[in-house]
């Protein structure tokens, strides 16, 4: 039976031991956090990715849990709505599910076989590929060889650390601030955007609109380690913001669920290296910018289920994920280009122009141009020729 080491129990980590153990491997996985880790940002299941989550079987599961939103207004320093868009308008499609991505990873969780091992509270420490085996040392649970070892643990993968020299991953100029917060503002099934030069504020209410999911984005480098050194510097960089900004930072001092990341891509030129593999963010994170993470990361586990279950060299796996991942990454540039206005007339001009969405032709193209594309090179590049049968 073929063993394999699954480092990271998230959306990647959860698919590809889904599939795995269905192929009839044995399965362990391995998770630094001590438990599923829950809420998260609300994520989109779109394009390519909705088929292999019906491959999969788990769309009904994920759209019982899909967000409940009927559209977005944008809001000026007042709280005035300048603009109204319905859902449907710009990058959803009908068809895609919105999730909250601690609810996309419990549906994945829950339709992993019996018989998976699950170690919480621990992670790889060393990696040591002999003998057609690969040696692992947990940094609590000692040594265990696997035939194979997957790293689905995010950008700052300590598996592509152990196994990919050199340092793959490249700051987008921007950072992601996302907390739960009450909703005190009312709103139901519903997101309200305010953006100002280098800086956007997002509430968007969560399933059954009780709590809202706060996004704060903004500029600068990589963001530093220490909470408290993150609070301060997320303040520093919404200092004097209008709407509700001061007290948007006064609940985050406070959120228990507090996620800050910089908005980065993992670059490589392939995403294997013997018997050591990375799928999702690990491997090809796009940024958080695109929505597009999650589609990667369902495809990949995938395309490597398929490889691993037989047995095989996995050099396969990195050429056909070559081009869908470069079409995606090519595509987050833009939305890292122009994720906020850069100066008080941009911000007055990007006002104007979302005033007057709702009036033009051809207005659904206007926020999809950043995803649909990369859709239509998903589908044309993957299900013709790697989708094969169900794992």
């Amino acid at each position: 039976m073929i063993e394999v080491l699954i480092s990271g129990a998230s959306i990647a980590g959860n698919a590809l031991a889904a599939g795995l153990a269905r192929a009839g491997c044995a399965v362990t996985v391995v998770e630094r956090a001590p438990a599923l880790r829950p809420g998260g940002y609300a994520i989109d299941i779109r394009g390519v990715a909705l088929e292999v989550a019906d491959r999969m079987g788990v769309s009904d599961g994920a759209r019982q849990w899909s967000t409940d939103t009927e559209g977005t207004s944008f809001v000026d320093a007042a709280g005035r709505r300048i603009a109204t868009l319905p859902l449907g308008f710009g990058v959803l499609d009908p068809a895609d599910i919105e999730i909250m991505k601690g609810d996309l990873s419990r549906v994945l969780h829950q339709a992993v076989p019996a018989g998976v091992e699950w170690i919480f509270g621990d992670s790889v420490a060393e990696l040591d590929q002999r003998g057609g085996r690969v040696a692992v040392r947990l940094e609590r649970g000692g040594r265990r060889e696997f035939d194979y070892v997957v790293g689905c643990d995010g950008i700052h993968s300590r598996v592509r650390t152990l196994a990919f020299p050199g340092d793959h991953l490249h700051h987008l100029g921007s950072n992601s601030a996302v907390f739960t917060a009450p909703n005190e503002l009312g709103v139901r099934r519903w997101q309200l955007i305010h953006t100002m030069p280098g800086r956007v504020m997002s509430v968007k209410t969560d399933r059954g609109s009780r709590e809202v999911k706060v996004t704060l984005l903004y500029g600068g480098g990589m963001p530093p380690r220490d909470r408290a050194e993150r609070v301060r510097s997320i303040e520093a960089a919404f200092a004097g913001a209008g709407w509700v900004g001061p007290r948007l930072l006064e609940l985050m001092r406070g959120a228990p669920d507090l996620y800050v990341a910089p908005n980065a891509q993992v670059r490589m030129p392939g995403w294997t290296a013997g018997r050591v593999a990375l799928v999702g963010d690990a491997g090809y994170a796009p940024s958080a910018l695109t929505g597009q993470g999650t589609g990667m990361a369902l495809v990949g586990a995938y395309l490597l289920a398929r490889h691993i279950a037989s047995g095989g060299e996995l050099g396969e796996y990195d050429r056909e994920m070559h081009d869908f991942v470069k079409v995606n990454q090519r595509a987050a540039l833009g939305a890292a280009r122009g994720f906020a206005p850069k100066s008080e007339l941009a911000a007055r001009m990007m006002s104007l122009s979302i005033r007057m969405l709702p009036y033009l032709p051809g207005r659904n193209l206007m926020f999809a141009t950043m995803t649909r594309p990369a859709r239509r090179a998903a589908s044309a590049l993957i299900l013709p020729t790697a989708m094969g049968q169900p794992v």
